[in-house]
């Protein structure tokens, strides 16, 4: 930042005559280009410039002892109201809802499994908008993923090993075939026990796009969509759709929207059968967290394809 002049003295700072530094030469000496003024450096012998003590008197001043004591009783009485909320909170006489639930479950709800019951039956609304918002997700995020494709240059650019042709593992794909079967029967299993024992729809669906997902691991893309084009978008409309037309057939019987009834039809050979009408509502929650799930993951795999749509 100063030209050299080998007719003054050592140390002497000339102000008349100033250029703009390298790059280079501040990187080195930690100092910012938009930070340097004139006469912030001076030359000493074996460097080329360095800097003068107490050179930046713009830097911002350590904060006195009035601020650091202000600051300090901020933060204890912060923590003491904290803590004090937190104690009048804890110490208050608790009454918890779920002995409601429990004993509710059975004789209101028709299920002995008082999680699904819940979801299905008591918090139905908060069911209906969490399921909406699940689809909602999925079809938005299939919406932007959708078109978008990037070329196997950038991805390859990223240490991704993409090899299109090359086949999956044999092994894999014998055991992805003979694994689908159980799978649906599986899902089908936690979906029809749901109501009484541990299931439901939710957890049925993320195990039915388990092993729809696995066929796309194991034959690629394009095998699976070659032999099944499932419109798993589609389901998650036809989902939401059982939701609601469960929930208006109790308004239209007389009854708050999403209301359940429950009864225990006798089957010859069989008995008494628990069915519920929440497990209509149930059947919705099934087709979407399997659509969304789906519609969401393929979203991602058809990105790592490369620019392939197979």
């Amino acid at each position: 930042d100063v030209v050299e002049d080998h007719d003054r003295p050592l140390g002497e700072v000339r102000t008349d005559q100033v250029e703009v530094p390298d790059r280079r030469r501040l990187g080195v000496l930690g100092v910012e280009e938009g930070e340097l003024h004139r006469g912030d450096l001076v030359e000493q012998p074996g460097h080329d410039l360095v800097d003068r003590p107490g050179a930046q008197a713009d830097a911002p001043l350590e904060p006195g002892r009035w601020r650091k004591a202000r600051d300090a009783a901020i933060a204890v009485a912060a923590g003491v109201g904290v803590a004090a909320l937190v104690w009048l909170v804890l110490g208050r006489p608790f009454d918890p809802v779920s002995p409601f639930y429990l004993s509710h479950t059975l004789p209101e709800g028709g299920g002995a499994n008082a999680v699904n019951v819940i979801i299905v039956d008591f918090r139905g609304f908060d069911t209906l908008g969490e399921v909406t918002v699940m689809g909602i997700a999925a079809l938005v995020m299939h919406a932007l993923l959708s078109p978008f494709v990037p070329p196997n240059a950038a991805l390859q650019g990223q240490g991704l090993p993409l090899r299109p042709d090359a086949p999956p593992p044999l092994m894999l794909q014998l055991v992805s075939r003979l694994a689908l079967p159980f799978v649906v029967l599986v899902s089908i299993y936690l979906y029809l026990r749901g109501h009484n024992l541990p299931g439901g729809g939710f957890i049925a669906g993320l195990v039915l796009a388990l092993g729809l997902m696995l066929q796309y691991v194991a034959h690629g893309l394009a095998w699976v969509d070659q032999r099944s084009r499932a419109p798993y978008a589609a389901w998650i409309g036809w989902g939401l759709l059982v939701v609601f037309v469960t929930g208006v057939a109790s308004w239209l019987l007389g009854s708050p929207f999403l209301t359940s009834t429950y009864d225990y039809p006798w089957l010859p050979g069989v008995g008494g059968v628990p069915l519920a009408s929440a497990g209509a509502m149930d059947l919705g929650v099934y087709l979407v967290v399997t659509g969304a799930t789906m519609v969401m993951l393929l979203a991602i795999a058809r990105i790592g394809r490369g620019g392939s749509r197979a």
